[in-house]
């Protein structure tokens, strides 16, 4: 049995009614914090951009959705450098708030407690971009090869999501993780 906190990173619109049916941009970054208990599981690869510490309302950079084929590239790079174990690569493609809670060391304890439940991670192939008005939400199937002593090896996929959006002109990473 785990239990562990996890920053849930959302996009609420802030806006006066303004749009009818039109995205008009006015959004901000909202982040709570959600626990997680699960039986039998280990932790595995989980983060979000923290929340900032003053009134986000007051004080939030706009975000807006960035070129789906932008996105994608990024996703594509966090798993590949997912199966290839590189952690200079992986978080190479956070952003700088991310890159404090989330290190190198934090993704080779990550990577080997994935190694372990899982196996190695070989391949990732994007499935699909899920709807949404302010961030690309990518999704991505990681299969993954179990060695089993006395058997053959054992092949298991799961499913990794990758959000991004546009700030101040900059795509940036604001959440991954197994799904």
């Amino acid at each position: 049995m785990w239990k562990t906190t996890l920053k849930f990173v959302a996009a609420a619109l802030v806006c006066g009614g303004c749009c009818t049916g039109s995205d008009c941009g006015a959004a901000e970054i909202v982040a709570e914090e959600v626990v997680v208990v699960a039986p039998e599981a280990q932790g595995t690869m989980n983060c979000a951009a923290p929340a900032p510490k003053h009134d986000a309302r007051a004080q939030a950079t706009p975000v807006t959705k960035p070129k789906s084929a932008a996105a994608r590239k990024t996703g594509q790079q966090l798993v590949n450098s997912l199966c290839k174990g590189d952690a200079k690569g992986f978080c190479g493609k956070l952003c700088p708030d991310m890159k404090k809670k989330f290190t190198e060391k934090d993704f080779a304890h990550c990577r080997k407690q994935l190694y372990d439940k899982m196996g190695k991670p070989v391949k990732g192939e994007f499935i699909a971009e899920l709807a949404h008005p302010v961030f690309n939400i990518s999704v991505w199937k990681v299969t993954f090869l179990k060695e089993i002593p006395g058997k053959k090896p054992e092949e298991r996929q799961a499913l990794f999501q990758v959000v991004t959006g546009e700030r101040n002109g900059k795509m940036e990473l604001l959440s991954f993780g197994f799904i």
